[in-house]
């Protein structure tokens, strides 16, 4: 009820961001769940108090900018934190002073201007103004903004439709001083003129997830959403790898990394575009055209493409599969047993040189990997400099022992646990891992919880610690049912071989504590 008079709109395939503009100072960027059209209050945030006309929003998934028709300036936030970001701020001229929709495809950013109904082109890195485009003379209200890289689409008041034109390349230098703006070329045919026929008479800001166009309107405190045509549709309506893992799939996502099981060599491919006439190639070429489906060998492959191209030839969209496990050793990314989520997750390295575990890491998005001595945490930063790596190095100067616990970090995406060759070397011992006085990192034999609180017990461990999405989840010994169900909950079909954890013992190992195999670090 409160988002009175909204603004821009830019979504990420999953959520709708949309901005406010009220009377008083409760100006912000609300948040709408796509599929069910719940708020997202968690996903919100407010505007800086000089942000107080917002027009447009854009952003790159982890920044986003907002367009101020009073500020002659686009505002930058951080997109999770919805901390203001003011390094990435872009000023505008003082032509561009009615600033309202943005869009941008990472590096040229385009700003209308209601107030000489005009588009600007920015570079988004420098903020130096490359050109200056005419519309339309009826498209004389500019509001929204939004393009697939061919055709930019503007909203506009009265008359209230959507205008089409031909999206050009921006100029590689800076513009020339009193340059005449240039005409868009405009294209008429994907115009969208029956917004007031849908009772959508005051549009603003405009967001396309390639199938449909969202508009929302100002007054009504409504989005409407229009079919783009289907011969420039470019999306892929499912994406399969055999034996491969790329996660969840979606048609707005473009960018995944492919995870193969542990000994796969092959992947039959399989892609289908939403539209029967689009035409769909895959890349490197069939390998078998005699087989069913389209093969490629992984064998020092590290990407695989599907390009759509549309059913008027107009334009083309490709998706792109990162493969995790093209290491140059030619080993799998299950070098590295786990999920890898974004943030802190907690894996097993199945040994080799170091170069090894780093090109592992590498191809399974890690950017730090720390390894536990002494209850003190010892990192490897991924390209840092050899000084700030030299400690990590020095502990694995003879190369990487097989089943290492590390704790990883890793900005995404996020990779699921490949599938791992059987462990044939027999544990001694239930927590395999030097286990001192305070925190540990071991790895378990497997077993019920039972049988691990009864191994740690007998280790001199009060506490376990299962690291899973970016959080510890503790079993401490001793304590009552309710405060370890969480973790049982993780583990009740049991724990199993392999699983790392961080232990904690509170006093110097009992006598007959000992490890089995670990590097004395």
């Amino acid at each position: 009820e409160a988002h009175t008079a909204a603004t821009g709109l830019w979504g990420d395939g999953t959520t709708l961001w949309v901005g406010q503009n009220g009377q008083g100072a409760a100006d912000a960027v609300y948040a709408y769940d796509l599929e069910s059209g719940e708020r997202d209050e968690d996903a919100e945030f407010e505007l800086a108090e000089t942000n107080r006309a917002p027009r447009g929003v854009w952003s790159d998934g982890v920044t986003v900018w907002v367009s101020d028709s009073g500020q002659d300036r686009l505002f930058a936030y951080d997109l999770e934190s919805g901390e203001r970001v003011e390094d990435s701020e872009l000023a505008l001229p003082r032509a561009n002073g009615d600033s309202r929709g943005i869009w941008s495809d990472g590096e040229t950013v385009w700003v209308l201007d209601g107030g000489d109904d005009a588009l600007y082109a920015y570079d988004l890195e420098s903020g130096e103004l490359l050109a200056e485009y005419a519309l339309d003379d009826a498209n004389d209200d500019p509001r929204g903004i939004w393009s697939d890289g061919t055709t930019v689409w503007v909203s506009n008041h009265d008359p209230k439709q959507l205008f089409a034109y031909d999206l050009p390349t921006a100029p590689s230098g800076p513009a020339s001083p009193g340059a005449e703006p240039v005409a868009l070329e405009r294209t008429s045919g994907l115009d969208f003129t029956e917004l007031s026929a849908a009772g959508n008479n005051s549009p603003r800001g405009i967001w396309s997830d390639g199938g449909l166009m969202y508009v929302v309107d100002a007054l009504d405190a409504k989005i409407y959403s229009y079919n783009i045509p289907d011969a420039i549709d470019t999306r892929l309506a499912s994406l399969v790898l055999s034996d491969v893992e790329i996660g969840a799939f979606s048609p707005h996502e473009t960018d995944y990394t492919g995870v193969p099981t542990g000994g796969v060599t092959e992947t039959t491919v399989e892609a289908q575009a939403v539209q029967s006439g689009a035409a769909v190639a895959i890349e490197p070429a069939d390998g078998d055209e005699e087989a069913d489906g389209h093969q490629v060998a992984l064998a020092g492959i590290e990407e695989i493409t599907v390009t759509v191209t549309s059913e008027d030839g107009s334009r083309m969209r490709t998706y792109r599969v990162s493969l995790a496990g093209a290491l140059p050793s030619g080993r799998s990314a299950s070098c590295l047993r786990g999920a890898i989520d974004i943030g802190f997750s907690l894996v097993v390295y199945e040994g080799g040189s170091l170069d090894d575990l780093v090109a592992c890491a590498q191809s399974r998005d890690v950017t730090v990997l720390y390894t536990l001595v002494e209850g003190e945490y010892v990192p490897y930063i991924v390209g840092a400099p050899e000084f700030a790596t030299a400690r990590f190095r020095a502990l694995f100067a003879d190369g990487v022992p097989a089943l290492l616990p590390l704790v990883v970090r890793s900005e995404g995406p996020a990779t699921p646990a490949p599938a791992a060759p059987p462990v044939t070397e027999p544990f001694t011992t239930c927590l395999r891992g030097e286990i001192g006085e305070g925190f540990s990192l071991v790895v378990s034999a497997g077993g019920s919880v039972a049988d691990l609180d009864a191994c740690a017990a007998g280790l001199g461990v009060t506490s376990v610690y299962a690291l899973v999405e970016g959080e510890y989840t503790p079993y401490i010994l001793g304590a009552p049912e309710f405060a370890t169900a969480p973790f049982r909950d993780l583990f009740t079909d049991g724990v199993p071989a392999v699983t790392p954890f961080t232990v904690k013992r509170e006093s110097p190992p009992p006598a007959d504590a000992t490890g089995d195999g670990a590097p004395d670090n």
